[in-house]
């Protein structure tokens, strides 16, 4: 059996005090599916991000990824389509440098993601929620190192646990 998941929401960020779904991730018309590597024993599992098919055959990476590694916000990936005329991507094509983190609280709270989404929206992140529990943010190159940070700390008081999207810079993937 192979388990598909798509994303239930649209990435937001923070504007104009509160959080606004990003224009260009609300407007992203297709579906681009990953395919995860596989794990023994384990059912093939894909992940749905919203993008947008360009015209020179690539697509570009309107989410942020909860599974996958070093596929990003705002990359660009190479396309086909499948026999069931689906969106599926064979590779990157080009790197737009975004950092993603996912972060799992320790808290059955429904409301305990908003302090620290938006504290980290205000900083410049976006933001992808999968649950109350469960949400990536992206962010650029620059903000990566105090997002970790942040994270980091919070992980060690046992608050919530984290893992970055990214097992290579930028610059060691475009090699």
């Amino acid at each position: 059996m192979t388990d598909y998941r798509q994303h239930p929401s649209v990435v937001a960020r923070w504007h104009e005090g509160s959080f606004q779904p990003l224009p260009e991730a609300l407007e992203a018309p297709d579906t681009i599916w990953f395919a995860l590597p596989p794990e023994p024993e384990t059912e093939q599992m894909w992940e749905g991000l919203r993008g947008r098919v360009e015209a020179n055959g690539t697509a570009t990476v309107l989410a942020v990824p909860a599974y996958l590694y070093d596929i990003n916000f705002g990359d660009r990936v190479k396309v086909m389509h499948s026999e069931e005329d689906a969106v599926v991507a064979t590779g990157l094509d080009h790197d737009a440098s975004n950092f993603t983190f996912r972060i799992m609280l320790k808290t059955d709270d429904p409301d305990a993601w908003q302090p620290l989404a938006t504290e980290l929206a205000q900083l410049g992140c976006i933001l992808d929620v999968m649950s109350p529990r469960f949400f990536a943010v992206s962010c650029n190159e620059a903000l990566s190192q105090l997002v970790a940070d942040k994270l980091f700390t919070m992980q060690n008081s046992d608050e919530l646990h984290y893992e970055t999207g990214r097992t290579q810079l930028p610059e060691q993937k475009q090699a």
